[in-house]
């Protein structure tokens, strides 16, 4: 079968910057960008066509805590296109109450084509830090949060958040913090 030749004007409409909606904080790393995987899969079918690209997913890894790992392979044959990527995604944990195995292969699979959507210049702006998010007010902390206590997964977690670079702040927008247990989240999340 012969290859098409992408246009420069394919080109363009691949580069086009994504909706804002497209564009969200990253659950868990709020000083990144996260782009939602439709829009990326929308662009790829108004780009070359509904039918003419596929995806393959290859579970790699499937952690005990409920991590997934999968290696995706997005094919264009018309176009000569192949690129693989790997994803992940843990859903939450097994330990959490909305836990859902088949979500979180998903999430891997979205995960690994949105990485490879900017390989094809999808969403690139925002890889390269030239397209955020809008910064939104702070909501304001509930008085019906749940508690966070030491020695639980929720703790190890909003550890893991501050040490990323995360702010406290974040972690009282979903949970109540007594002043004790405040100081030692600081302290570990040094």
């Amino acid at each position: 079968m012969e290859t098409l030749e992408i246009t420069n004007e394919m080109i363009e409409a691949l580069k086009k910057p994504l909706p804002e909606a497209a564009i969200s904080q990253h659950p868990t790393k709020p000083y990144l960008s996260s782009i939602k995987a439709v829009f990326v899969t929308e662009r790829l079918s108004d780009v070359f066509g509904v039918g003419n690209w596929h995806v393959k997913s290859k579970v790699i890894e499937k952690g005990d805590k409920g991590m997934v790992v999968v290696k995706v392979t997005l094919s264009i044959p018309k176009y000569g296109i192949e690129h693989e990527s790997f994803g992940g995604n843990d859903n939450g944990g097994e330990g959490n109450k909305n836990f859902d195995l088949g979500d979180a292969y998903k999430g891997a699979t979205t995960d690994a084509i949105t990485k490879i959507g900017s390989w094809l210049y999808i969403g690139i702006d925002v890889f390269k830090g030239q397209q955020k998010v809008k910064p939104t007010e702070p909501k304001q902390p509930s008085n019906d949060l749940p508690w966070l206590n030491q020695k639980t997964e929720p703790w190890t977690k909003a550890v893991l958040h501050l040490k990323n670079g995360g702010k406290i702040e974040d972690i009282k927008l979903k949970f109540k913090l007594s002043k004790a247990n405040e100081e030692q989240l600081i302290k570990e999340g040094k």
